[in-house]
């Protein structure tokens, strides 16, 4: 009996509770108070989806190292995450770490 055809890995538009920028001011707004840097890190292996083309891998694991940097933010009571970057590293062969980062802000009303 063949293996079932793996779940297509996609990279979407990604939505959060706050507003992620990679620029290092918002615009319109004034920063009330910095709260320090987040970050948020994944590490993912190429054997965990071999039939899956490695860009959409490594797209979804981008969003998903920055799903965790605004978890972190949110915690911390940040209305905002600025200067967004990312950080890549190899782990092994098949393996990579993807972080994000940035800092996290409250905006004046």
């Amino acid at each position: 009996m063949p293996l079932p055809e793996p779940v297509p890995i996609t990279a979407g538009f990604p939505r959060h509770d706050i507003p992620v920028l990679t620029l290092d001011s918002f615009p319109g707004r004034q920063i009330s108070g910095v709260l320090g840097a987040v970050e948020g890190c994944v590490t993912r292996s190429r054997e965990l989806s071999p039939r899956a083309d490695l860009s959409d891998i490594l797209a979804v694991t981008r969003q998903d190292a920055v799903d965790a940097m605004v978890a972190l933010a949110l915690r911390v009571g940040a209305d905002a995450v600025l200067g967004l970057r990312f950080d890549t590293s190899t782990i092994s062969d098949g393996a990579s770490e993807v972080c994000a980062y940035g800092t996290a802000v409250t905006l004046a009303p």
